[in-house]
């Protein structure tokens, strides 16, 4: 077999392959056995029929299937004998088949590109404080007070007052057409400098209604949309307030600690894992954005669109899940380009990941590849080989991938910030 490359562009090779004749006479030779297994001609019994004669007469069936047995074949071989390493389908064009002669093809497909990125060891990154300090862990503690709050109704009748909550019935009045309402709305009475909502709340009884008018702002008048704001009826049917419990031993014990001090330690630990956390994924973005400014070389055209298209998936499935369909339609257009740059992007710092792997040695650890392979073979109910098979290849990427994440960030320059 020959077989020589032609490279288009950077990424995009034609591949033309040349097989011999006696390579193709075998592959006929099979073929034609197949046939004359099961194949049923008048005068014969099933399978009994003369070579001669299947020959003359399957000749277009044994063509294609010496095409489709044989072209696959040579193509792998000679994509082996060449050292190249395919990223997406071949186009398979040019096609001539003799017999007797030999067969020739083109294969036209993308490879992975050449690379070349240095100075990634000692990248400046800024390391964000990790540190937690006395005031961080009493917002921690309040929270989880929060948590367990309770909504008591007041005392004694009064009206309405900033930091209440307020049970209500609303109706909804939007550009001149009645929106149903809903009853027994649980509302923070929270006022706010942009929203005066919940000012003209304040001050409300028990069972009276408040008409809300929104005001627009000066900019919505000089763009005309006075009168588009919804316009609202609410009627305060309770008025409660929150009891906070108090921060001891016993509250302690809902989350499993036999002491306020333990309640403490626990938090501090927790927002320290936090914070270790946020400062990674700060570093990690600030690594990658200073990885894809270090190389510039040409993309594959397929992973790029793949990638888009997983992206677009990903929106929609989102979109759904809120509840909101056509709100993906409509913003359908800005979707596809962000996804466009995202998709770039990340199959770019992908190659460039990859070759750092290659330059610096570094692998998945095999333990973890099994951890990972019996823990989704665990939680699908799949055997362990049938996951392996599956996943093994992706397992061994992303781990690669995070290693090799590992090493930049421990070979890198730090910054406090």
């Amino acid at each position: 077999m020959k077989s020589n490359i032609k490279k288009i562009s950077d990424c995009r090779l034609r591949l033309s392959v040349e097989l011999g004749s006696e390579e193709l006479e075998e592959c006929y030779r099979e073929v034609f056995a197949g046939i004359q297994r099961v194949a049923r001609l008048p005068g014969f019994r099933e399978g009994k029929a003369p070579l001669e004669l299947i020959e003359r007469r399957y000749v277009e069936e044994a063509r294609e299937e010496v095409l489709k047995r044989i072209v696959p074949e040579a193509y792998h071989r000679a994509v082996s004998q060449q050292s190249i390493h395919p990223v997406s389908a071949p186009k398979i064009s040019d096609i001539t088949l003799e017999r007797g002669k030999g067969l020739k093809f083109a294969a036209e497909f993308e490879r992975a590109p050449e690379v070349n990125i240095k100075n990634y060891k000692g990248i400046k990154l800024k390391r964000a404080a990790e540190e937690v300090t006395d005031d961080e862990v009493v917002k921690g503690l309040e929270s989880l007070q929060d948590s367990r709050a309770e909504l008591d109704p007041v005392a004694e009748p009064r009206a309405v007052r900033r930091g209440d909550f307020i049970v209500s019935d609303i109706d909804i009045w939007k550009d001149g057409a009645y929106v149903p309402g809903k009853k027994g709305v649980l509302l923070f009475v929270e006022p706010s400098e942009t929203d005066d909502f919940f000012d003209k709340v304040v001050g409300a009884q028990v069972d009276e209604v408040r008409e809300i008018l929104s005001d627009p702002s000066d900019e919505e008048k000089r763009q005309g949309l006075v009168g588009r704001k919804p316009h609202y009826k609410v009627w305060v049917r309770a008025i409660k307030q929150k009891r906070t419990p108090v921060l001891d031993d016993e509250f302690a014990k809902n989350f499993g600690k036999d002491s306020v001090g333990d309640l403490r330690e626990a938090v501090r630990k927790e927002l320290a894992s936090q914070k270790r956390q946020a400062s990674m994924e700060r570093m990690k973005s600030e690594l990658f954005d200073k990885l894809l400014k270090m190389a510039q070389f040409e993309l594959p055209d397929s992973l790029v669109q793949r990638q888009c298209e997983r992206l677009i998936e990903q929106a929609k499935r989102e979109f759904a899940r809120r509840g909101a369909p056509q709100q993906f339609e409509s913003d359908k257009p800005s979707i596809e380009k962000e996804a466009s740059e995202r998709a770039r992007q990340q199959v770019k710092l992908y190659f460039i990941l990859q070759r750092i792997a290659e330059s610096e040695d570094l692998t998945a650890d095999e333990s973890e590849v099994e951890r990972r392979i019996n823990s989704i073979s665990s939680e699908t109910g799949r055997p362990a080989e049938e996951v392996r098979q599956m996943f093994e290849e992706d397992i061994r990427e992303s781990l690669r991938e995070s290693r090799t994440v590992e090493f930049l960030i421990a070979n890198a320059k730090f910054e406090e910030s």
